[in-house]
């Protein structure tokens, strides 16, 4: 049987922050990733025309502890077998609505816990390429190695340190096959005993070290990159502020002693919440290259305002707003990443493609997947956004399955995305 192909025409291309006019894009229908055009014409046996819109890559958020009601971690040794079935009916319920946002991939996020919660979730986790949901990229270990006096809301009787090495490692995250198979990222804080010399042991499995909910000195996080940590999870959020004087994990995205080619990359959450404008704006003039907007999403995201209960804490939800009850405590986001991007083109005078590059591009390289995802190169899946010129996506493409847009423009919005699209 013939090998045949799919064509988008009448369209702009972004990529590598640049739009490229009226550039038609090809995917192989059986492999579902992008291809060359066919030297034979007849074996394109469908053509979209996607008058003039703009088609790129697929979102990617690489931090994300839950949305629509599912909480990643919400399992434990008390589960019951119909626990088990509910749960993974529920995840796949809501990685299907997270992909009608425009989001094609994310990190699953299981924020502290004890070790019979990370052996039951997961293998939920384990990395996916399906055509009709949001894919796992491997889950985000946020925690339990991090440093009590930035902890957030993460409980702290699950804080462990790693004077155990390896030992304790594999004990706390369900063993060797476990991380192997279903674990993208550790967020630990490298300053925890032990911490500092278990990063070759993390990342000799392939697994991306991150630096955070620390309260790390400039230095020990200059170690840390040397040792081979290669991310900073949620920037500014849960570490010392930097100084003039003092710049600590903050300045380890624009250092001339780490260098370029260690420069870690950086996420950070652009919900006007969680950073302020300025700083957003201050991270991203001094690293472009290496600025990946996350949502940090929690459970609540996509729900209506109110307060809830989790574990034994109260949360407030009050639009994007999440705080524990009673405190001025931030308890996650609950942004969408494409208003998150829509926020930074704003906020830092940026066209759409440096934008789209931040959750695309610059998402796949600090993930090393950049040959599969995030990119419109040859051989990458086809997962892709359309969107109008003001950023909002008007459907999405899930290995070339067409599925419906929830990214709604309200009519509040009108006139800012009219100043948003001039940049372009």
């Amino acid at each position: 049987m013939a090998t045949t192909y799919t064509r988008f025409t009448n369209c702009h291309l972004i990529d590598n922050g640049q739009l490229y006019e009226f550039t038609d894009l090809y995917f192989n229908n059986q492999t579902k990733k992008i291809s060359h055009p066919p030297a034979n014409k007849d074996l394109i046996t469908k053509t979209i025309d996607l008058h003039e819109q703009i088609l790129a890559p697929g979102l990617i958020d690489i931090q994300n502890n839950g949305v629509y009601g599912l909480n990643y971690s919400n399992l434990n040794e008390k589960s019951t077998e119909k626990d088990v079935i509910e749960f993974k009916s529920f995840y796949q319920d809501a990685m299907t609505k997270y992909l009608s946002t425009g989001v094609t991939a994310t990190c699953p996020t299981v924020t502290s816990n004890f070790p019979e919660v990370y052996a039951r979730v997961l293998p939920f986790y384990k990395k996916s390429r399906l055509d009709d949901q949001c894919d796992s990229l491997g889950a985000h270990l946020e925690g339990p190695f991090i440093n009590v006096k930035k902890k957030g809301c993460h409980p702290v009787e699950t804080f462990v340190d790693a004077r155990d090495g390896e030992t304790k490692l594999l004990q706390t995250y369900g063993g060797e096959a476990s991380l192997l198979d279903n674990v993208c990222i550790i967020t630990a804080a490298p300053e925890i005993p032990g911490v500092l010399d278990l990063i070759p042991s993390i990342t000799d499995r392939k697994i991306i070290f991150s630096i955070g909910h620390t309260m790390s000195s400039y230095e020990t996080g200059c170690k840390a990159i040397d040792s081979g940590a290669t991310m900073i999870t949620h920037l500014y959020n849960a570490m010392p502020q930097p100084h003039h004087r003092d710049a600590g994990v903050v300045g380890l995205i624009n250092s001339p002693v780490v260098g370029d080619d260690k420069t870690p990359y950086f996420g950070i959450i652009c919900d006007g919440v969680h950073v302020d404008p300025a700083m957003a704006n201050l991270a991203y003039r001094s690293n472009p290259n290496k600025c990946v907007l996350v949502t940090d999403a929690m459970h609540l995201f996509g729900l209506p305002d109110g307060t809830y209960k989790w574990d034994e804490q109260a949360i407030v939800k009050t639009g994007d707003r999440l705080y524990l009850e009673g405190t001025d405590t931030l308890a996650g986001a609950a942004t969408t990443l494409p208003q998150c991007l829509r926020n930074l083109m704003e906020w830092s005078k940026i066209s759409l493609p440096q934008a789209i590059k931040t959750a695309t591009n610059n998402a796949a390289l600090s993930l090393g997947i950049q040959n599969e995802r995030g990119f419109l190169n040859i051989g990458c899946d086809a997962d892709f956004i359309v969107l109008d010129k003001a950023g909002y996506i008007q459907k999405i493409y899930k290995l070339g399955n067409e599925v419906k847009s929830s990214d709604i423009k309200l009519e509040s919005h009108v006139a800012r995305d009219e100043k948003i699209s001039a940049v372009l």
